[in-house]
């Protein structure tokens, strides 16, 4: 699910990468995407583990919350590992690197890509 959509997406980021040269604002659209399809085929996933669940056994509630939990874990990890084995999102002007220095994780570096995007940092 979440490579199809991806695949659909290509188009919008080529149109980007081709017509900008703004290479925070590509990044940073790169992360949208794939946060958003990432969250999709999630919950696609939920739901089919869900399915799965009996609705009507005692434990329906644990095993359900297990699932909600696992998730989260699963998305929180995915994202921090897929930061630090980016090898696609290289600097500009520099060689591709496949493991490049751990400089910080995925959240403290989105948040300076968004204040320099906006303009605020």
């Amino acid at each position: 699910m979440i490579s199809v959509m991806l695949f659909g997406f290509a188009p919008v980021t080529l149109f980007f990468r081709l017509s900008m040269s703004d290479y925070e604002f590509f990044q940073l659209l790169n992360i949208v995407v794939l946060a958003l399809t990432g969250f999709i085929g999630i919950k696609f996933f939920h739901k089919a583990m869900v399915a799965l669940i009996d609705p009507e056994s005692e434990s329906a509630k644990n095993r359900h919350n297990l699932i909600k939990a696992w998730l989260f874990l699963y998305g929180f990890v995915g994202s921090q590992l897929g930061w630090t084995l980016r090898p696609f999102f290289g600097s500009p002007g520099q060689p591709l690197a496949l493991f490049r220095e751990i400089e910080s994780n995925f959240y403290i570096e989105v948040l300076k890509i968004i204040g320099n995007v906006l303009g605020v940092s």
